[in-house]
Order: C-alpha cells, then structure tokens, then sequence
C-alpha cells in the first residue's frame, strides 16, 4: 500500500470516529436542556469537551484537569448556563455534557450550540456536532372567561381569553367562523414561566345560540402552532369555566 492511500485511510479512519450526538428539551419553569453525549472508539480515550455559543467557546471540560465530572454555571445578560459533564465508562469513552439554559429576559432569536469532543494521541480523534435551539415553545391551551350583563336576549358579553407561549401567542377570535377584532389585548413576561403570558377581551351583542372560538396561534418561520381553542357557547354558556363578574375577570388577569 502506497505511503498517500495509507494516509488517506488514516484520515477516514478518524473522521467520525467519535459519536456525537445533542438533543434538546424544554423543561417548564426551567428553560432549554441541552443534552450532548459521546462514545468514543474502544481503543480511544477521552482529551477534552469543548461547549460553544453561537461559535464562540465558552468552557472546556478536560478529565485529566477536572476529574470525572465538571460543573459550572455561566451569567450572560440574556441567560444563566448550568453545565454538568461527567464520564459514564472507564477510559473517557462514553459521557456527557447538559446543560440548563435559563433565560433571564424574553430571548429573540434562536441560538447554536456546539460540542466538539477530542481523543487522545496518537490518533486525536475529533467530533463535533451543531444543535440550533429554537426560540419556540408552542401556545398553550386556551382559558375563557365571560361575564354576561343580561340573561335575556339581546345581551351584552365580556370575554376574556389567555394562554402562555413563546414568542408570545396571537389570540384570533371568531364568532361562528365570522373574524372579530378584540377591544382589547396585552401581554406580560413572566420570570417564572419563562414564557410570554398574553391576554384578549372582547365585547359582543349575544342574539343567538352562537359559537365563540378563541384560538392561540404562534408564526415561527412561517409555520403555525396552535393551541386548543376555547369556546363559548351562547345558549349553553361558556363549557368548562365558570361565569365571573367583570371585576373578578380584570383581577384574575393582573393577579396570574
């Protein structure tokens, strides 16, 4: 075998040598887990973990220096990083690096992270995999609430429609199938959810037996998320929630 097909083997011997693999989840309450695991060949061993943020490295968990597990929390202005590497068999083949992405503030954009795992010598093995987290937590369930100022008919109705999400949710009300605009909309970060908590009201003339739907949708790179809709019925009242008064609806939406 000729010195460059020997080379050659050499090189494709140690691409992809170490599996890499990341996986993510969203942890209520919590935020991001960023969960990367590696196994390296039988006759390698473990150099070093590197952690990148969108390109840039911000932590290297060498066993050598570190021991069998390395944890470290991070501050950015946007976040709060908990990492936790540890080995899971002998010699550094097989481990992991997790990591708790705890937003401090409504985040704006989607974000990268990077984990490059090398070998020792004399092969020095490397792999590395990119992971795009997605700024995405899809709306939740919609929540109804009504107060009617007259049982008889014609009436009026206040609604008040709320649901949690990320980016915060658009809350489209349609009275059977017919679009209405609401009279009024907000929204609120909420530092515990980690989510956008949005709210709707809206006001309409009860005739009939008709249908109202309010339904939570998020756009996100021109896909819609939907969460289940909230319906009341005017001649049945409003299904599975409680008739208010108007001032306990403005209270329960400041209060939450």
């Amino acid at each position: 075998m000729s010195v460059t097909k020997l080379t050659w083997l050499l090189l494709v011997t140690s691409i992809g040598a170490i599996e890499v693999n990341i996986t993510s989840e969203w942890k209520p309450e919590l935020g991001w887990k960023v969960m990367c695991n590696w196994q390296t060949l039988d006759n390698d061993t473990l150099q070093s973990v590197r952690l990148y943020n969108n390109g840039q490295q911000f932590m290297i968990y060498r066993p050598e220096k570190h021991g069998h597990t390395r944890n470290e929390i991070f501050n950015t202005p946007e976040k709060k990083i908990n990492v936790n590497c540890a080995l899971t068999r002998d010699r550094g083949q097989e481990g992991f690096c997790n990591l708790l992405l705890e937003p401090y503030q409504p985040p704006i954009s989607d974000f990268t992270y990077s984990c490059e795992v090398s070998g020792e010598r004399p092969m020095f093995r490397i792999g590395k995999k990119d992971f795009a987290v997605k700024i995405l937590v899809p709306p939740s369930d919609a929540e109804v609430v009504s107060h009617v100022h007259d049982e008889s008919l014609p009436s009026r109705v206040m609604l008040n429609c709320s649901s949690t999400g990320l980016p915060a949710p658009n809350l489209q009300w349609t009275v059977d199938n017919d679009k209405l605009q609401a009279d009024f909309t907000g929204r609120i970060w909420n530092a515990t959810s980690k989510l956008w908590k949005v709210w709707s009201y809206l006001s309409y003339t009860r005739i009939d037996d008709s249908k109202v739907l309010c339904r939570p949708e998020i756009i996100y790179n021109g896909d819609i998320f939907s969460g289940k809709p909230a319906e009341f019925n005017s001649a049945r009242r409003l299904l599975g929630t409680s008739v208010l008064s108007l001032s306990v609806l403005f209270l329960v939406t400041f209060i939450r």
